[in-house]
C-alpha cells in the first residue's frame, strides 16, 4: 500500500483523543461507560442523517432492522461493530451507502441485542429467525459485528441452514479471551482499543459462557463450510495479530482466505471516508459483484 493519505494520517491522533479509548484501558473509565450503554441500549435506535442514500426501517424478527438499496435483488447482511455495546455511527452508514451503489446489493442492517442489556444468546437467537426470512449472498461485519457475522456462519452451517459462501470482515474481533500475547504489543499503536476494556465487555457479551466459546470467539470454532473469507484489517489495530493467527489456522484448509493489510491503518479503517477506505468499499463491492457470487 502506499503511503498513508492525509486523512489517514490526520485521523489517528483525532481518534486517539476523541473516541474514548480511556473506556477500554481505565477502570473508571470503562465502568462509566457500561452503565451509560445500558441506560442507552434500552432506548430505540435513530437513524443520523445521510448525506447521501435512503434507510428503509422495519421490525423484523424482535429487532429495528434497516435496508439500504431495497431497488436491488441481492442481498447482503451486514452486522455493525461497537464491542457489542454501541449502535452503529455515521461511518457505518455511509460505507452501507456506497457499498450498496457499487456492488448493486441490497444491504439489510439489524440493530441486534447488546450489551450489558443482552448476551449473545438473544442476538444469535433473533439473527438466525432473520436468516430464515432472507436469502442472504454474503455476511459482513466489522470489529464485534465481523467477530458476529462469522459466529453466525458457524452456526447456521453447525445446523444445516443456509449459509452464504461469502464472508466479508472489518477488522474482526475474533477472540474476546484476549489471551494472545501479540496483542500487547498492538496496545500503544492503536488509537482506539485496549485489552482490559475489551476483555471486561466481552464477557458482558458471553453471558454465561466460556469466554473460548466459538459462539462469542468464532476463532475456536470450525472453519469447514465456510469457503471464501475476506478480511480487512490495519497494522495500528489491536486485532491484527488475531488475524495473522487466523491465516496461519486456515493454511491448507478447504476455505479461499483473502486479506486486505492496510499499512500503518487503525482499526476498522475500511469504513472511513479517506482514500483508503473509498479504495477498500471499491474492493469489496468487486469482491461481492464477482461471478462466485451466489444466483
Amino acid at each position: 500500500m502506499p503511503d498513508r493519505s492525509f486523512l489517514a494520517g490526520a485521523a489517528e491522533p483525532v481518534i486517539r483523543l476523541y473516541d474514548g479509548k480511556r473506556k477500554f484501558i481505565e477502570s473508571e473509565a470503562c465502568t462509566e461507560y457500561i452503565a451509560y450503554m445500558e441506560k442507552q441500549n434500552r432506548l430505540p435506535y435513530k437513524t443520523p442523517a445521510l448525506r447521501t442514500g435512503k434507510l428503509s426501517e422495519t421490525f423484523q424478527s424482535g429487532m429495528q432492522v434497516f435496508t439500504i438499496g431495497d431497488e436491488f435483488e441481492k442481498t447482503v447482511l451486514y452486522l455493525h461493530g461497537g464491542s457489542y455495546f454501541a449502535p452503529p455511527n455515521i461511518f457505518h452508514w455511509d460505507m452501507l451507502v456506497r457499498l450498496s451503489q457499487l456492488a448493486q446489493v441490497r444491504v439489510v442492517a439489524p440493530l441486534y441485542p447488546r450489551a450489558p442489556v443482552h448476551t449473545c444468546a438473544a442476538a444469535y437467537s433473533l439473527l438466525t429467525e432473520l436468516c430464515s426470512e432472507y436469502h442472504f449472498e454474503a455476511l459482513m461485519g466489522d470489529s464485534a459485528g465481523g467477530g458476529l457475522a462469522l459466529g453466525l456462519a458457524q452456526t447456521l452451517i453447525a445446523d444445516g441452514r443456509h449459509c452464504p459462501d461469502k464472508l466479508i470482515l472489518l477488522s474482526p474481533w475474533l477472540d474476546i479471551s484476549m489471551e494472545n500475547e501479540e496483542m500487547r504489543q498492538y496496545e500503544e499503536l492503536d488509537p482506539m482499543l485496549g485489552i482490559y476494556g475489551l476483555k471486561r465487555m466481552g464477557k458482558l457479551w458471553a453471558g454465561s459462557l466460556d469466554v473460548r466459546d466459538p459462539m462469542v470467539s468464532p476463532i475456536y470454532g470450525s472453519f469447514e463450510g465456510i469457503r471464501q473469507l475476506y478480511v480487512y484489517v490495519g497494522t495500528h489495530e489491536i486485532f491484527y495479530p488475531e488475524v495473522t493467527r487466523l491465516e496461519k489456522l486456515l493454511e491448507g484448509s478447504g476455505t479461499a482466505l483473502d486479506i486486505t493489510v492496510g499499512e500503518g491503518m487503525t482499526h476498522v479503517w475500511a469504513a472511513y471516508p479517506m482514500r483508503e477506505g473509498r479504495d477498500a468499499v471499491r474492493k469489496m463491492a468487486a469482491q461481492l459483484a464477482a461471478d462466485n457470487m451466489e444466483d
